[in-house]
């Protein structure tokens, strides 16, 4: 927050001496606001993963503990960081401290933080791409070892036209992605999708994009599927994404506030 000129009154004559008035804050200013929208903005992003997400028992226990923690890592860096840049401003208003030593426990203070606000976000990205890992395996259609041979026979008959079409292959594996029988659930399997695109001479780059769409479109379908634990899975897959932006908006917080 900024402060204006110490204010005065009087003309400095010695009939009308100058009055001074104890400084005030201002407004803050725009730099300010938009350092405090950021916290605002992590705190709601937060919220809407705590919404989006179902932590209900249709979830796996862990998998819910996790995920909390992940939020809870990140918000807390609002709070690290607020308190030692008070602390640090604290030192460096203290008049009964020489000027080096209030820059140096200033300094101290802000070191600290900074340090507790790096491990808490390394702590929810791991958190976060365990969470992905289990929600995508959970949401998934399963396959028994009996049905997988004729499935991979149907794969392989439903998508042999499309040999030299990248696009009519992606659109097929897409629209396959959204069944929840034995074709549905080789298609939904990263692993053997991979080999499977790798066999079709499908090139790496190529490949790593339709893994992600084919993922992406199994997730958003078994959303809305009738299985309640497949569906817990993935609403609390696509709900990361609320949580991913929380991460950036506290990064952006914490780094503008732990400024020295």
């Amino acid at each position: 927050m900024t402060e204006t000129p110490t204010e005065f009154t009087g003309t400095g004559s010695q009939s009308d001496p100058l009055t001074f008035n104890a400084m005030r804050p201002s407004t803050p200013d725009q730099a300010d606001r938009a350092v405090a929208g950021l916290a605002s903005i992590t705190t709601t992003h937060a919220a809407n993963f705590s919404s989006s997400a179902d932590l209900s028992a249709n979830l796996p226990a862990d998998v819910r503990e996790i995920v909390s923690k992940a939020s809870s890592a990140i918000t807390s860096t609002l709070a690290t960081a607020r308190n030692a840049r008070v602390k640090a401003d604290s030192f460096r208003n203290d008049a009964t401290l020489y000027p080096e030593g209030r820059e140096l426990l200033a300094g101290e203070a802000v070191k600290a933080a900074v340090g507790q606000v790096t491990e808490s976000f390394e702590q929810a990205d791991t958190q976060i791409q365990i969470a992905s890992a289990l929600t995508y395996e959970a949401a998934r259609p399963t396959i028994s070892a009996d049905a997988a041979m004729p499935a991979r026979a149907d794969l392989q008959m439903m998508t042999a036209r499309h040999k030299n079409d990248p696009g009519g292959l992606v659109d097929t594996l897409k629209r396959l992605a959204q069944r929840s029988d034995g074709v549905g659930a080789l298609v939904a399997d990263q692993g053997y999708l991979r080999d499977f695109l790798d066999a079709r001479g499908v090139e790496p780059d190529t490949r790593d994009a339709i893994l992600t769409t084919v993922g992406a479109q199994m997730v958003q379908a078994a959303a809305v599927s009738g299985d309640p634990k497949r569906a817990a899975a993935a609403r609390t897959n696509l709900a990361l994404t609320e949580l991913r932006k929380a991460r950036i908006a506290a990064t952006s917080f914490t780094r503008h506030l732990l400024q020295r």
